[in-house]
């Protein structure tokens, strides 16, 4: 749906600018109200990069208003070896739902990440590079997915629908989660597994997040300074680790 036919009301674009109403036959012109889900701006020179994500992208854990959601950060970072030039920084779309999953799709958050390619990703202008980071809810998410090659094979799809659009593609290892209510050493056994086979070629590069912000001490969870406190998304600090462990040599 992109927009309500008839709310007996003008809508209005911009002050004083009318919306056309495409179901003018239908009701008054005018009438109709818009919902806007995105806004294209200029960014001439620069690269796109689509985020597909989940919550930790969409930012959960961070500071509201802050733009301190790791695809915020990412965008902001000047290439190295560049210092002040600004036009090779990554144009950023963050492309990030709560509880997307790789493989199902789920009543409350949404279609998976599969089934949102052509609807999210591949109709951006400009578009050059895909950052895939899914997979943690696949894993925790009732009902978890325990195979790690099934979930692999789902990455597999993005990552050949992305090419065959002519898109580089970046996957991120999944980030720990113990403390989280669903953590089980079952489930980050699988968390592993997806891990061991996202870094062994499946993308044409990788940001390792699990190593940005995991706690050596204890790598199935993450480093308590970068932890909101639920034992599963990155505060800011942790969404700056995130966001600095992407390779911008390898975004184009």
């Amino acid at each position: 749906m992109s927009f309500h036919r008839n709310v007996h009301a003008t809508g209005y674009a911009a002050p004083g600018d009318r919306v056309l109403d495409p179901g003018a036959a239908f009701v008054p012109s005018g009438t109709a109200s818009y919902l806007v889900t995105g806004l294209d701006v200029p960014a001439r020179g620069r690269a796109v990069v689509a985020v597909l994500g989940d919550s930790i992208a969409e930012g959960v854990g961070t500071t509201t208003d802050a733009n301190s959601r790791w695809p915020d950060l990412l965008a902001g970072r000047v290439p190295a070896g560049r210092p002040g030039d600004r036009q090779r920084t990554p144009a950023v779309a963050n492309l990030g739902i709560s509880g997307n999953r790789v493989l199902l799709d789920d009543a409350r958050f949404g279609v998976s990440g599969q089934a949102r390619l052509d609807r999210d990703v591949f109709g951006l202008p400009g578009l050059s590079t895909l950052l895939v980071h899914l997979g943690i809810n696949d894993i925790q998410q009732p009902p978890s997915q325990l195979e790690a090659s099934v979930i692999l094979a789902g990455l597999d799809q993005i990552v050949r629908r992305a090419r065959d659009q002519g898109l580089r593609v970046l996957g991120a290892t999944v980030t720990p989660f113990e403390g989280w209510q669903r953590y089980t050493p079952e489930l980050e056994q699988v968390r592993a597994r997806v891990n061991a086979g996202i870094l062994g070629g499946l993308f044409d590069a990788v940001a390792d997040f699990d190593e940005a912000v995991r706690d050596p001490a204890r790598p199935q969870r993450l480093l308590p300074a970068y932890d909101s406190g639920d034992g599963l998304h990155p505060n800011d600090a942790g969404a700056q680790a995130l966001a600095d462990a992407v390779p911008l040599r390898e975004l184009r």
